[in-house]
């Protein structure tokens, strides 16, 4: 909200010296412009929000794994069974027993948080811009209103690989005859759900592992900026402009994560993996600046830079979660641009 408030201010701002202004329009004040574009300083954040812990081998515990968990309920655990847990793969299901595992280790890879800046993302935008009138008090400049729309692909990064001493547990927990909800499943304190015995049958090994964790944050990012814009020629085919206003960002973004653990002489291997999407509405305010070459009456070149700052995307996927902040971008624009 603060940034709706800051951008519309802005806006409103930048446009009311000129409001009394709207006579005099240059022959062509009509201007569409088009090209790529590419975006700088993306960050994603990267957190394990229940740390991996497998507690006691005991029931009425909680227990945290790196491919699911198994905590107390809000009934207690009443009859040594929870409806507090869930799982990642498939492959956890042995027999009448449910599978966990945990890789407690100090290498780098077994990090419960971890940030990002990945290379530059890339997109295209289409601006139209309608001149109002001349800026007061320089005959050379113009002042109108522009709508631009563009659409960025996110690619997010963060991977890691080491291997160094660990211990390896793996806590079997009994079904009990109960036929467990497909992978992914998480169940909740609050409940109710598909039951689990809490107490587990525990196998401890220790040596050297190799961790390998992949997260990523990836989709497309929409963007409808609304403002008021200012052009000052420089030269007879050289203009610099300069806007101010708001963006709207619907995005589509997907966070996704893999981790594979496998102890040395066959002590043990393990698999996690999720992924989950989520549509959201970004804003925030935006500054731009462009500088265009025109080499004939309609036809133009311009290479330009932009600032916007959105509020942030958070995503989970169980215990694990990703933030996209874009509190801070910024664009290099260059394209072609045609006036009418």
């Amino acid at each position: 909200m603060k940034r709706i408030i800051l951008s519309t201010t802005l806006a409103v701002v930048a446009a009311a010296p000129f409001a009394v202004h709207g006579e005099d329009f240059p022959e062509n004040p009509n201007r569409l412009s088009l090209g790529p574009r590419f975006g700088m300083n993306f960050k994603g954040d990267f957190h394990n929000n229940a740390p991996v812990n497998p507690g006691p081998a005991a029931g009425g515990a909680n227990h945290n794994y790196n491919d699911g968990y198994v905590r107390l309920d809000s009934s207690g655990d009443a009859g040594g069974l929870t409806w507090n847990w869930g799982y990642q793969n498939a492959g956890q299901v042995v027999g009448n027993t449910m599978e966990f595992h945990a890789l407690q280790s100090s290498s780098p890879a077994a990090s419960t948080s971890d940030s990002v800046t990945d290379d530059p993302q890339y997109g295209a935008e289409l601006v139209y811009q309608r001149v109002m009138g001349h800026l007061p008090l320089v005959s050379s400049g113009l002042w109108g209103f522009e709508a631009g729309f563009a659409c960025t692909d996110l690619d997010l990064r963060n991977n890691h690989s080491a291997t160094g001493p660990a211990t390896f547990t793996t806590d079997a927990f009994q079904l009990n005859g109960v036929i467990p909800p497909g992978a992914g499943y998480n169940g909740t304190f609050q409940g109710p759900g598909a039951l689990l015995g809490d107490t587990p049958t525990r196998t401890v090994t220790s040596g050297t592992a190799t961790l390998t964790s992949n997260q990523k944050l990836s989709g497309q990012l929409y963007t409808i900026r609304l403002g008021p814009f200012a052009e000052w020629q420089l030269a007879n085919n050289l203009s610099l402009a300069a806007s101010v206003g708001l963006t709207l960002a619907p995005s589509v973004v997907s966070y996704s994560f893999s981790e594979t653990a496998t102890l040395a002489g066959g002590g043990g291997t393990f698999a996690a993996s999720g992924r989950t999407t989520k549509t959201e509405l970004l804003y925030g305010p935006y500054v731009s600046a462009m500088l265009r070459y025109d080499f004939s009456q309609n036809w133009g070149l311009y290479v330009g830079a932009q600032f916007q700052s959105l509020n942030d995307l958070e995503q989970s996927v169980g215990s694990r979660s990703a933030r996209l902040n874009q509190s801070a971008t910024v664009y290099g624009i260059v394209g072609a641009s045609y006036r009418f």
